[in-house]
């Protein structure tokens, strides 16, 4: 939880010089490198409990993470397409959980005790 704290100072500052001019950031990028990491860690911690379907998430933090930064020439994306990369992500990791497991058991409406 600190780290996170220390994250979110550091955004807030950098957000600060961005008024002044002395850095290029916008909120926009803040957000997606928040989300990327958001992701980022649930998908690690979805792997280090044997669940393939973390793979998704380290799959959109990945996207995310090139679209921030421009790598790719991925900023031109629009919301859409971004949602479409994320159900696209996690549906690789679903399928990769139903192969590798032999017994999935998927329960939208049942509570697992």
């Amino acid at each position: 939880m600190k780290a996170f704290s220390v994250f979110l100072v550091l955004a807030g500052i950098l957000l600060f010089l961005s008024l002044f001019g002395f850095v290029n950031m916008t909120f926009g990028f803040i957000m997606e490198i928040l989300f990327a990491m958001l992701f980022a860690v649930e998908g690690v911690r979805e792997l280090i409990g044997k669940n393939f379907v973390g793979i998704g998430g380290l799959l959109f933090s990945a996207y995310m993470f090139t679209r921030a930064f421009d790598l790719f020439s991925f900023s031109s994306t629009s919301k859409s397409q971004i949602f479409m990369a994320f159900i696209a992500s996690y549906l690789i990791g679903i399928g990769m959980q139903m192969l590798f497991r032999k017994n999935v058991k998927v329960k939208f409406w049942e509570n697992e005790r």
